[in-house]
């Protein structure tokens, strides 16, 4: 069922792609509507990023218009040499950076590095409930939805966007790295600390559940 569900996104990515190239172009063309068909398509997408990394839905509102009126301003200049969204997403992680730099975002409460690590007890109790291939977005449309949420919005801002882009906005690690300015292996190893982090905040609101019940 996994290979076939990754087979099925795999198409759906492929066609969402070919139809952002056509639109695109069309846009490039002279067709100055097409552009609204991208921007209903992929403001959503940015508006969640941005609530997720500067925790406040005006803040969101902001970027996704900023990151919008970039991409209809420099679109004619894009060349197609990466994906649409990988592009507008390079634009919006840009945006992000100069909003939380004007310090319009509060300081995080954020997860110290000791919680990156797990023990030598917790670790094999958190392989068990190992979600590493469950994209997060999955895990979103569940009851510990909210639980989830909260975990993730206590990552450092840097393992934050790399979960978010990789998990929630199923971009590949070369693309997230595309879009970050990073290395693929650093963008491995800070996913992987992210999902071991959340993992660990999971575990413990479940074992604190079962205590609570006893």
């Amino acid at each position: 069922m996994r290979i076939g569900v990754s087979h099925r996104a795999e198409r759906l990515s492929m066609v969402s792609t070919c139809q952002d190239r056509e639109t695109v172009m069309r846009f490039q063309q002279g067709d100055v509507d097409a552009f609204d068909e991208l921007a209903r398509k992929y403001s959503p997408r940015v508006y969640n990023l941005g609530v997720r990394m500067c925790g406040s839905h005006e803040i969101a509102k902001d970027l996704m218009q900023e990151t919008l009126i970039s991409a209809f301003r420099g679109l004619d200049r894009f060349r197609g040499e990466s994906k649409f969204s990988v592009w507008l997403f390079q634009i919006a992680k840009r945006n992000c950076i100069t909003i939380r730099r004007k310090d319009r975002v509060s300081p995080d409460q954020l997860l110290p590095i000791e919680e990156f690590i797990p023990t030598d007890d917790e670790r094999q109790t958190l392989q068990i409930a190992d979600w590493r291939n469950t994209p997060v977005q999955e895990l979103l449309n569940r009851e510990l939805g909210e639980r989830l949420e909260g975990a993730i919005a206590i990552l450092p801002p840097d393992y934050r966007i790399v979960l978010l882009l990789r998990d929630a906005e199923g971009f590949t690690a070369e693309e997230t790295a595309q879009i970050l300015d990073l290395q693929v292996p650093a963008v491995k190893s800070r996913l992987h600390r992210a999902r071991l982090a959340i993992r660990k905040q999971l575990h413990r609101y479940y074992r604190d559940g079962e205590h609570s019940h006893d």
